[in-house]
């Protein structure tokens, strides 16, 4: 856990305490003040109800520190529920947001002492959340929506249009970074697997909900002081894993004992940084299988040319033709492809797809051709490429009222 935990305190005081003393439940008249009292928080008043509010600071590592600073200001935000649907029914009463001040985070904790002060909360975490950028960790699927839905409910329509315009959700990219040789992409999978994060004494996400109404009902807040600290370590590990996947992009990736060198090529690919991703792409093909080299090769390729790259992309799967086999024919027609849909070089797809029948009948001569069935689907596509080639060459050249130079069979 991150520094002393609410719940470690709690406990101190507890040891300290006279015996026999026993601490008064909350009186249901001074809810929020009793609550703010008991975490030493601050209690802020508005005229629709009533915040809780507990600020604690966390220090990150110098490295990832000076990432986040190169990076656009931002609020990593998460919440905790008292379901998990997004329907109206479900409500956030607690949420955190980490904002970088040098090398600290600051988190600021908004908690809700009972529903009737719902819409104070919903305005000073509106207020909170103004800024260019928000950082979530499956925002998009649920803790936005929901927040989303709040509002709406309270009919807060101007505060739902000043939510930050930039909303990045770590989860897709974890998924392709770390999911494979993690095993899954939970945050507790990324943290323990990346971060190195152990939570000693950690309130499951399935009894949050619980604790909670716990709580509403009459009972102690010291249960939510675990939830309090789970959801802290849930913003600090947000801010976290953005420095981590931006320090990979800037050289980290080299020696990364965890990461997804496929899932990351593409990852960059996306962002436009083909220089890095083509260095981190040569290291993945150099590992990678048959099957994955050639999956790897097809996607890798398919961004490239969405971006414009056309010889990079050729470039790319004329690596996958230096071997006398079947995936080295497929690479071949891939060319072929490249050649006649994106450069319009008729004459050049034939040669390419020429390559490929012989690669092909050379691979089945020295016994590379792998099972019948790969070679025969291989081939029907290989001399239905060629046909097709030809008829359009051929028809190209008599339009011009010349013949070209003769293409090899």
């Amino acid at each position: 856990m991150i520094g002393r935990s609410l719940e470690a305190r709690l406990a101190h005081l507890r040891r300290i305490d006279r015996p026999g003393a026993v601490r008064p439940r909350p009186a249901r008249a001074d809810r929020a003040g009793d609550l703010a009292r008991w975490f030493g928080a601050h209690l802020e008043l508005a005229d629709d109800g009533a915040t809780v509010i507990v600020e604690r600071s966390v220090d990150l590592r110098p490295d990832e520190a000076d990432a986040l600073a190169g990076l656009p200001s931002a609020a990593y935000f998460d919440t905790e529920t008292t379901g998990l649907s997004t329907g109206a029914g479900t409500v956030p009463f607690l949420a955190g947001l980490g904002r970088l001040h040098g090398h600290t985070l600051v988190v600021r904790q908004l908690l809700l002492p009972d529903y009737p002060h719902e819409r104070a909360m919903l305005r000073r975490l509106c207020a909170e959340l103004s800024g260019p950028r928000l950082v979530t960790y499956n925002g998009r699927g649920f803790d936005l929506p929901l927040l989303v839905t709040r509002l709406t409910v309270h009919g807060f329509f101007a505060e739902q249009a000043q939510l930050p315009a930039q909303h990045d959700d770590l989860l897709p990219i974890a998924r392709r970074l770390w999911r494979r040789p993690l095993g899954g992409a939970r945050l507790a999978d990324v943290e323990s697997g990346v971060l190195g994060v152990r939570r000693s004494s950690d309130c499951p996400s399935a009894e949050v909900p619980a604790r909670y109404f716990g709580y509403l009902r009459g009972g102690s807040p010291e249960p939510l002081a675990a939830v309090l600290d789970h959801n802290l370590q849930d913003v600090v590990s947000l801010a976290r894993l953005e420095a981590a996947v931006h320090l990979l992009a800037t050289g980290g990736w080299r020696d990364a004992p965890v990461l997804d060198r496929r899932g990351f090529a593409l990852e960059l690919l996306r962002g436009g940084q083909t220089d890095v991703a083509a260095e981190v792409l040569a290291h993945a093909l150099s590992v990678a299988d048959r099957s994955e080299g050639h999956l790897l090769r097809r996607l890798a390729a398919r961004l490239l040319i969405a971006r414009g790259a056309i010889d990079r992309a050729e470039a790319l799967w004329q690596q996958g033709t230096r071997t006398a086999s079947v995936d080295a024919a497929w690479a071949w027609i891939e060319v072929a492809r490249i050649r006649e849909r994106h450069q319009a070089d008729l004459r050049g797809a034939l040669e390419a797809a020429c390559a490929a029948a012989r690669v092909l009948d050379l691979a089945f001569a020295l016994g590379r051709g792998g099972a019948i069935s790969d070679v025969a689907r291989a081939r029907l596509v290989v001399d239905r490429r060629l046909r097709r080639l030809r008829s359009w060459v051929a028809a190209a050249e008599r339009r011009q009222g010349r013949r070209g130079p003769p293409v090899a069979a």
